[in-house]
């Protein structure tokens, strides 16, 4: 059985506990790593020092959404470099287990990209050569900006690039990673949509509308859902005052980790 970790920021919460026990439920190990100390964790799961990985006196964060997925980024490919442990965001719910036996683990989100919200990658890709050049402060395009829109980049800045922080959003997770996947040719790898990301964040709502999802719903394909859960708590504080329905998706795999002990 594969083990798993993450990086986490800040406190956890109904999603990411929600996320822990479907990992716990599937036989896997999981692994938090944290640059302060975590309360909550459950038991059975590893607690770690993210200094380990990646030391740094602060998190890098996005400037326009004050986001800590930039340094996220950053601690996954430090992850896939130093240990074996395949990376899982804490709003990935686990179906079954993630019994993957080859080096790359992650599947597209769209005929175009890939995500990284599921992801192993062997030691000697190139791919993660070039991501793991990615540090906080640096300066330069995003991969994925190419042709006339990369020569303005190129032009506005006379050519130092803009800082990294200031990068848009996803510029060094799904849309860097799939640019150097298919640059040197591991976009191959890649698993089917369904693998992980059957449901678009533009539908995420259907993880929260009361009786739209159940775990059933899905054909064996299925090995987890992303519910992407920036977009998700949006819709719980626009349609059900920032409650989680009971009778939703999320809503029984939150009282599934509660009877389990996890929350």
């Amino acid at each position: 059985m594969r083990d798993l970790a993450t990086l986490w920021v800040g406190p956890l919460g109904p999603i990411e506990y929600a996320s822990i026990a479907s990992f716990l439920r599937h036989g896997h190990s999981l692994t938090i790593y944290s640059y302060d100390q975590l309360d909550g964790v459950p038991a059975g799961v590893a607690f770690r020092d993210a200094n380990e990985i990646l030391p740094a006196r602060e998190v890098a964060r996005y400037s326009r959404e004050g986001s800590p997925s930039l340094h996220s980024n950053f601690f996954r490919y430090a992850l896939m470099a130093q240990t074996d442990a395949v990376w899982v965001d804490l709003d990935i719910i686990a179906l079954r287990p993630f019994d993957f036996t080859g080096p790359h683990i992650y599947a597209h989100e769209n005929e175009e990209r890939v995500n990284c919200a599921v992801l192993r990658m062997p030691k000697t890709s190139p791919a993660l050569a070039k991501l793991l050049r990615f540090q906080p402060g640096m300066r330069g395009i995003a991969p994925h900006v190419t042709g006339l829109r990369r020569l303005k980049y190129q032009i506005k800045t006379l050519g130092r690039g803009v800082p990294i922080e200031q990068w848009p959003w996803g510029s060094t997770g799904p849309r860097a990673l799939s640019a150097y996947l298919r640059q040197y040719d591991e976009m191959k790898y890649a698993m089917p949509t369904e693998t992980f990301y059957p449901i678009v964040p533009n539908d995420c709502e259907r993880f929260v509308a009361p009786g739209a999802l159940s775990d059933a719903d899905f054909g064996p394909a299925t090995y987890g859902v992303h519910l992407s859960a920036s977009n998700v708590q949006k819709v719980l504080a626009r349609s059900y005052r920032g409650k989680i329905p009971a009778d939703s998706f999320l809503g029984q795999h939150v009282a599934r980790a509660r009877a389990e002990g996890v929350l």
